[in-house]
């Protein structure tokens, strides 16, 4: 007897692909997605970091004022027009008799200067956009400028002998002035941290003590804390109340306080009507006052 046949089994499914090789297939299926995707990206990136700085901004200006002529060939000290920088926080720009003091005769004859001339002269001109500007002076078109919240200080940074360079660039090589650096918190705080500025030139490391520019760093901030004296307080001598031992006046004050008097009659008259135990502890600081005052005015 012949053995039943048996049903053929079916034939083996396929293997399913490998997820690294379906990856590969559907990038090689809509490549031109995901190009025009990392185009995008990177633009949005490119972006960002660029958005919030004008580095490279350089305008033009109502007079061709030429940095690398006066600072480089001529070899002007920043100061001589920026003279605020050394005492304010603001440089500015110089007025126009700084101008005015050397080209009132140097350059006459050339086309830029006489427009300054005319500018002094005049009180007015008409800037490039149409608008007419008043004042005797140039209106300089800003090329640095930082937010609002920004503190910074010019004198502080020239009393630190901070070339003007390290933040401007050179100036003395720029027929037109731009912004050399992105003037970002990061880059303040990278040139603070490499040239040990912000634990001030003195400052020695592992000595919080010896910072002499504020960090925000609590440790060191203790460090520098100097506690205010004790102060010991004493009952005041009220006219009519026995006196205590050690709270009697002395007889130096009353004394002292005549002779004051004597030689500030003003004041003499605006304190008369003060109690003499008041007036005589009064010190000299408070003596010196324009007005005679009730403490409560600034002892709250």
């Amino acid at each position: 007897m012949e053995p039943p046949l048996s049903e053929p089994s079916p034939p083996p499914a396929a293997a399913a692909p490998a997820p690294q090789v379906a990856l590969v297939s559907l990038a090689l299926r809509f490549w031109p997605l995901l190009f025009l995707a990392a185009l995008l990206v990177a633009g949005a990136a490119w972006w960002f970091v660029h958005a919030f700085h004008d580095q490279g901004y350089a305008p033009e200006q109502p007079i061709a004022f030429s940095h690398r002529q006066h600072a480089g060939d001529l070899k002007i000290d920043c100061r001589f027009c920026h003279f605020n920088a050394e005492r304010g926080k603001h440089a500015g720009v110089p007025p126009m008799s700084v101008c005015m003091s050397c080209h009132s005769v140097a350059g006459s004859d050339l086309p830029e200067i006489q427009k300054l001339a005319s500018i002094a002269a005049t009180g007015s001109y008409t800037d490039a956009d149409g608008s007419l500007r008043e004042g005797g002076t140039v209106h300089w078109n800003r090329v640095h400028k930082l937010p609002d919240h920004v503190y910074f200080d010019h004198s502080a940074h020239v009393a630190a002998n901070v070339a003007c360079q390290t933040c401007h660039g050179p100036v003395e090589e720029m027929v037109v002035m731009r912004q050399h650096a992105d003037l970002t918190m990061s880059w303040c705080l990278d040139c603070h941290r490499n040239s040990n500025y912000v634990g001030g030139p003195d400052a020695k490391p592992g000595d919080p003590t010896t910072n002499t520019v504020g960090v925000a760093n609590n440790e060191a901030i203790r460090a520098r804390e100097v506690a205010d004296p004790p102060v010991v307080f004493r009952e005041r001598q009220v006219k009519g109340a026995p006196a205590e031992a050690g709270h009697a006046p002395t007889a130096a004050q009353p004394g002292r306080l005549a002779a004051f008097l004597a030689e500030n009659p003003g004041f003499a008259a605006k304190v008369k009507d003060l109690p003499a135990w008041r007036a005589a502890d009064l010190p000299d600081s408070h003596r010196l006052m324009n007005a005679a005052t009730n403490c409560s005015t600034c002892h709250q």
